[in-house]
């Protein structure tokens, strides 16, 4: 039985190292999706707790505004707290920070890079694509068939070596 196993391996290497390398690059790309989703909910989260922040900073200069006209030392409440009393605080404050925000982005990073034109292609990944991309990042997972072949390829070719 393992005579056969082993003369299977060594007939088809090449699909099996292929078949490894494409399941690597599975695992790889759902890894990254898992990660990704995490960030976004993290950044999400994030930007809800600051949301929360900003709209209860305007809620307490709101209050003492109100208090210093009763005290009398205003004539009047900012319009702008006034307007986000009025529509339930999110609305305009929350556009207001954004705009801050947005503003301070581009002095800080410049301009995003636009999507092109025609949108992002997604890439049907052929055989020879797949090839180039693997030789282009040296490819073969550590564990398959075909880096023992190739360690045992460059051991044997230092121990002949014709000088």
């Amino acid at each position: 039985m393992k005579n056969k196993v082993k003369r299977y391996e060594l007939e088809h290497k090449s699909e099996i190292a292929t078949r490894q390398s494409q399941r690597a690059d599975e695992d790889r790309s759902i890894a990254d999706r898992i990660a990704a989703e995490q960030r976004d909910a993290e950044r999400r989260k994030r930007q809800f707790l600051e949301e929360e922040k900003v709209i209860a900073a305007a809620k307490r200069r709101f209050k003492q505004e109100s208090l210093q006209v009763s005290l009398g030392e205003r004539e009047e409440v900012s319009k702008d707290l006034v307007a986000a009393q009025k529509a339930g605080y999110r609305n305009e404050i929350l556009k207001a920070h954004r705009n801050k925000k947005a503003q301070n982005e581009m002095v800080n990073r410049g301009p995003r890079v636009r999507e092109p034109v025609g949108g992002y292609r997604n890439v049907k990944i052929d055989r020879n694509l797949y090839l180039k991309r693997q030789a282009a990042g040296g490819g073969i997972p550590s564990g398959s068939i075909m880096s023992q072949d190739k360690n045992w390829n460059l051991a044997v070719s230092t121990l002949f070596c014709a000088k």
